[in-house]
């Protein structure tokens, strides 16, 4: 079971943008912070915030620390750190889950230590909206992407892919949930129609992932050319260790003259 433990009441993934390195694990330091307009968490936090903690998708507690000068509930600040984290592919999009909503947790299990070369974590509440991959999976003896959408050269949209279907879940709960398999990563990439990959049509660095969904972000084009929009999710080695490969087909339309 993925869940850390059941006295924690409340996960959510947060999104950690560890591309550019090697296409190998490896361990680096991570922050990020908490969005100020999340009621559901800074409303169910102690005051002193014992009860934030950080785990990995396999439920293994990571070793962190709040910024004592940088958490106020009454203000709702909070910066988080991560040390040595280790990532199973430092070219990705990966993923560290943030729990809280334990009153009864009378002290901190955080440590202190001096962050260096940090990544960037972020924590996403949007909703996915518009160019939705509702069945990611194709039919059985074709290759036809699952969804087809267009834009216009200037566009900068999302493509959300809905993932929550593919990964394995429990047949009974645990802490009133049936999580069980989680991402590690995810990684994508862009073909044109001759399979020439261009990773200029893509901004990674947005990338999002939010419970059951990844919202991958496209940019740029050539008019009138077709593209592929390939996700790669790969989830953790303990229970299924599966690689997913999801596909949508991307038409590049200027239906009429274009502005900057």
């Amino acid at each position: 079971m993925t869940w850390y433990n059941s006295n924690w009441k409340s996960r959510w993934p947060v999104t950690v943008n560890v591309l550019g390195g090697a296409e190998t694990s490896g361990a680096e330091d991570v922050e990020f912070s908490i969005p100020k307009d999340w009621d559901d968490f800074w409303q169910n936090i102690r005051s002193d915030g014992f009860d934030i903690i950080v785990a990995d998708g396999l439920g293994n507690l990571l070793t962190f620390q709040i910024q004592a000068a940088s958490f106020s509930k009454s203000s709702r600040v909070c910066v988080i750190d991560l040390d040595n984290v280790t990532f199973g592919n430092r070219n990705s999009i990966s993923v560290v889950w943030l729990y809280w909503n334990y009153p009864d947790q009378a002290s901190s299990l955080g440590s202190s230590f001096s962050p260096s070369g940090v990544k960037t974590g972020k924590i996403h509440l949007n909703a996915p909206s518009l160019r939705v991959v509702g069945d990611p999976i194709p039919r059985s003896g074709t290759k036809t992407p699952s969804a087809v959408f267009q834009k216009t050269t200037n566009d900068d949209v999302y493509i959300w892919f809905r993932v929550s279907s593919l990964l394995a879940k429990r047949l009974q709960p645990y802490n009133g949930k049936l999580d069980f398999e989680t991402i590690q990563y995810v990684q994508m990439y862009s073909n044109n129609s001759a399979g020439s990959s261009d990773s200029g049509r893509l901004l990674e660095e947005l990338t999002v992932i939010i419970p059951g969904w990844v919202g991958v972000c496209v940019t740029a084009g050539t008019n009138n050319e077709d593209y592929s929009v390939n996700l790669i999710v790969q989830t953790h080695g303990t229970n299924f260790n599966q690689k997913l490969s999801l596909n949508a087909t991307l038409q590049t339309r200027n239906l009429f003259p274009l502005t900057d």
